[in-house]
């Protein structure tokens, strides 16, 4: 891993040569522009709009497109690392009485069909996917033929969120203009609890990416991490626990100082939220 680090830093000092950054510069954009199958990320930006408008025209913007709405079919069939900490809350949840969970940006229903193969959902239990409208659609339909338990749904209002136990945001916000906060904000009733993954977070700044998935280009948010913390703060909620997703980074080419070695998530529950103090106890012990 050292190693690794030296060689990552001395390539960096080499791409600020005169002429040899520019070069390297146009390469990438080359890649970054025709790629079908990494995840990759170029520039820095101060707004989603700033983003969005450097996006090479080839193909569409955003996950909202029969494409990229056949993607992750495989993330149904396993579990993967950065999901046990969601499991361990999700099922402690569902043990105290939860049973609708909102799941913004769930795809087709990735999480609800692969948590299947660990745990065991509640006999009431209700998933609402909120998603855009391709995805959506090819959840719904696929749905038909996958959804055994039949406990599965989509709903792109968010203000349903407001019925919710428990609103999952797995992964997702970094794709949207606003906030998290800032949807929740608005909502009659707030969720009193969230469970929050796969989010990129800096210790510092706050900017803009713009991500190439291979089918679509996504203006991609990183926050400052005490920042997002405080926006659910002001709407009551407490940070009940914490981690991050090692196996996530975000690398941005000629930017290091801008690029995360991991991701982030959460577990925050509104201080007023039914059994508040009983899990209270259980969760300082």
């Amino acid at each position: 891993m050292v190693l690794f680090e030296r060689a990552h830093h001395w390539l960096d000092r080499l791409t600020t040569l005169p002429g040899l950054r520019q070069a390297c510069a146009i390469r990438y954009e080359r890649r970054f522009a025709g790629n079908r199958r990494e995840n990759l990320f170029r520039g820095v930006y101060d707004s989603f709009e700033a983003a969005a408008a450097t996006a090479p025209a080839a193909r569409p913007l955003g996950y909202d497109n029969p494409d990229s709405a056949l993607m992750y079919r495989d993330r149904i069939q396993r579990v993967y690392p950065s999901d046990y900490p969601v499991l361990f809350w999700l099922q402690w949840l569902f043990a105290q009485g939860c049973t609708h969970v909102f799941e913004l940006g769930g795809h087709i229903g990735i999480s609800y069909y692969a948590y299947q193969l660990v745990m065991s959902y509640p006999d009431a239990l209700r998933w609402v996917v909120s998603d855009v409208p391709a995805v959506m659609e090819r959840g719904t339909a696929f749905a038909r033929n996958k959804d055994g338990l039949g406990k599965l749904s989509f709903d792109g209002d968010f203000s349903h969120a407001a019925e919710a136990d428990v609103l999952m945001a797995l992964g997702v916000l970094q794709y949207l203009p606003e906030t998290l906060a800032q949807r929740l904000a608005g909502l009659p009733r707030l969720p009193p609890h969230l469970i929050v993954n796969l989010t990129p977070l800096h210790a510092e700044r706050g900017y803009f990416t713009l991500q190439s998935i291979g089918t679509a280009f996504c203006p991609y948010r990183i926050d400052v991490l005490q920042r997002f913390i405080d926006g659910f703060k002001a709407l009551g909620y407490t940070v009940r626990d914490a981690w991050i997703n090692p196996e996530k980074s975000c690398e941005i080419p000629f930017h290091p100082q801008h690029s995360l070695r991991h991701y982030h998530g959460f577990y925050l529950r509104r201080d007023d939220a039914d059994g508040a103090s009983s899990s209270r106890n259980r969760l300082d012990r």
